[in-house]
C-alpha cells in the first residue's frame, strides 16, 4: 500500500498493488489519486506451478545451513549416508558436501540382487563430481543367508514379499549405523516428505539416521531443487540420468514407485493442500482433484501404521508451514478414516 498526495516538496504517487506469491500482479490501483477496493483472495487455491527458482534457491540455502549447524552444534565433524542411485540420496549428498565439505562425507553404496547396474554407475559418477569418499558394501550374500534362515523367498515382483523387501532396507540400515558408531559419523536420512507422508518407507531401514534432510521436501520439489542446484553450479553435479530416472526402491525386479503410489505430480499438490493449507478433503476435491484419489491418499496419511512410522523419524529440517513429525502429531491408536 502506497501513500498518495503531496507533502511539502514530496509527491507520493499511490499506485498500490496486490501481487501473488509468484510476483504476478492481481490488482493495480491508479496513480496520483485515491482509490479504495475490496479484494477477496483464495488462499486455499493450489499453486499448479509449484516452487519457483527463487524458492529453490532459498530451500537449498536453508537445507545446507540446517545440515551444517546440526552437525557442528552436536559435535559431528563427519557424516555418512546410503547412496542408492536415486534422486533423494543424490540431492542429500550434494547438500551435505556443501554443508560440511566433500572430504568429510562418506557415501556408502549397498547393492542388492535387484540394484540396477545404472544405479551403481550413476552413484559413482555423483561421487566423482563432488569428490566425496565412497565405500561399497554389497548386501546380496547376507540377504540370501537371511532368506534361507527365515524361510522366505526372494521376491519376483513388487509387493509379493514385503518382509523380504523390507529386509534389504533394514540390512542397509544396520550397515550404516555400524559405520556411524564405529567412526563417529552423523547418519543422514534421505527420505522425502511425499514418501514419509503415505508410509512408503521402511521403519528401522531407510528411516534410520540422526537427521532427516528431505523430510519436509516433497518429491516434485526434490526434482526441481536438484535441477536448480546444477544450474546454480553451472555444471552437472547431480547426473541428469539420476534426475530423469523413474523412481524405484529397487527391492524387487522391475519395481517402480508408481506401482504402489499415484504419480508424484498428482499426489504432491494434494499433500501440499492438506498439510500446508490445511484444506479439507472436500476443498481439495473442489479444487479439481479426483475424489477417489484424494481419499486414498489421505487415508494413507492418517493410517495408524504410517503415523507410527512418522513418530520414530529423526529430527527433520523444516522448510514449510507444516512439517510432518515434529510439526504434526496424531494419535497412533485411532479408528479415524477419511470417507467420501
Amino acid at each position: 500500500v502506497n501513500l498518495v498526495g503531496g507533502n511539502d516538496g514530496i509527491i507520493f504517487d499511490g499506485a498500490s498493488l496486490i501481487a501473488d506469491d509468484q510476483g504476478d500482479i492481481i490488482l493495480q490501483a491508479p496513480a496520483f489519486e485515491e482509490f479504495v477496493e475490496t479484494v477477496e483472495l483464495d488462499s486455499r487455491k493450489p499453486d499448479a506451478r509449484g516452487i519457483t527458482g527463487a524458492e529453490c534457491e532459498s530451500i537449498l540455502d536453508a537445507l545446507v545451513l540446517g545440515i551444517r549447524d546440526y552437525a557442528s552444534k552436536n559435535g559431528f565433524g563427519k557424516a555418512l549416508l546410503g547412496l542408492s542411485g536415486g534422486i533423494d540420496s543424490a540431492l542429500v549428498t550434494a547438500l551435505a558436501a556443501e554443508a560440511i565439505g566433500a572430504e568429510n562425507l562418506l557415501c556408502v553404496m549397498m547393492p542388492s540382487p535387484f540394484s540396477s547396474e545404472g544405479s551403481i554407475k550413476d552413484s559413482e559418477e555423483l561421487v566423482k563430481n563432488l569428490g566425496c569418499e565412497s565405500r561399497l558394501e554389497p548386501i546380496s550374500d547376507t540377504f540370501n543367508v537371511l532368506l534361507d534362515q527365515m524361510n522366505l523367498h526372494k521376491p519376483t515382483k513388487g509387493g509379493e514379499s514385503l518382509a523380504a523387501e523390507n529386509m534389504q532396507s533394514r540390512l542397509r540400515g544396520v550397515i550404516l549405523m555400524a559405520i556411524s558408531n564405529a567412526e563417529g559419523r552423523l547418519l543422514l536420512s534421505t527420505g522425502n516428505k511425499s514418501e514419509l507422508a503415505v508410509g512408503y518407507c521402511t521403519l528401522y531401514g531407510d528411516t534410520n539416521g540422526g537427521l532427516a534432510v528431505l523430510g519436509d521436501v516433497l518429491k516434485t520439489e526434490v526434482w526441481k531443487i536438484s535441477r536448480h542446484l546444477n544450474e546454480r553450479a553451472g555444471r552437472e553435479i547431480i547426473p541428469v540420468k539420476i534426475i530423469d530416472k523413474k523412481p524405484s526402491a529397487e527391492l524387487a525386479p522391475n519395481q517402480f514407485d508408481q506401482d504402489s503410489l499415484p504419480p508424484y505430480e498428482v499426489m504432491d499438490p494434494i499433500l501440499k493442500m492438506y498439510f500446508e493449507q490445511k484444506s479439507s478433503p472436500a476443498e481439495i476435491v473442489a479444487a479439481g482433484h479426483d475424489a477417489e484419489r484424494v481419499y486414498w491418499i489421505l487415508n494413507k496419511v492418517e493410517h495408524p501404521a504410517n503415523e507410527f512410522k512418522r513418530q520414530q523419524l529423526p529430527p527433520t529440517l523444516i522448510i514449510s508451514k507444516n512439517a510432518i513429525g515434529v510439526g504434526r502429531r496424531r494419535p497412533v491408536t485411532h479408528k479415524y478414516r477419511r470417507v467420501a
